[in-house]
């Protein structure tokens, strides 16, 4: 194997982990872990809102989460990965569901869709600049995604 086909391996190892890290975060609801993930600029992109800045990638989910559910769960299908150089963008497939209380685990909020994000490869690795989330179905109890 060739040098570049083994650095475009450990980058997507890299990139796709980055994602994990992302839903894992939320899911046991770290959310002051958010930052690292993140460029000093970076947003996230909820709702169609963009919060810009490592506090409001913190606070916006944090906002939502905690107004909509007790408990989450991201369950992740496929990651498309494009490299350009120090550049990428990925493309993750999610269904999250979304427990607003969790002595009631059979009334959920479901929403699947995909996770856009972009990324730099930076000193300390990969980090993405931007992410927004597209539903493209909500099931259950009516989901809102008001941040």
């Amino acid at each position: 194997m060739n040098e570049a086909a083994l650095q475009r391996l450990i980058d997507e190892s890299e990139l796709q982990n980055l994602v994990k890290a992302l839903t894992r975060a939320l899911d046991e609801r770290d959310f002051d872990s958010l930052p690292a993930l993140y460029t000093e600029d970076g947003a996230i992109e909820l709702g169609g809102t963009v919060h810009r800045g490592r506090q409001e990638v913190i606070e916006a989910p944090r906002r939502f989460l905690e107004a909509n559910s007790e408990a989450t769960y991201h369950h992740m299908g496929q990651t498309h990965i494009g490299i350009d150089g120090d550049e990428a963008n990925l493309v993750s497939y999610v269904v999250a569901y979304h427990i607003p209380k969790t002595a009631e685990p059979e009334r959920h909020e479901d929403g699947g869709g995909k996770i856009y994000a972009d990324a730099l490869r930076t000193g300390d690795g990969w980090r993405f600049t931007h992410v927004r989330l597209e539903v493209l179905f909500l099931q259950g109890d009516p989901l809102s995604i008001d941040v």
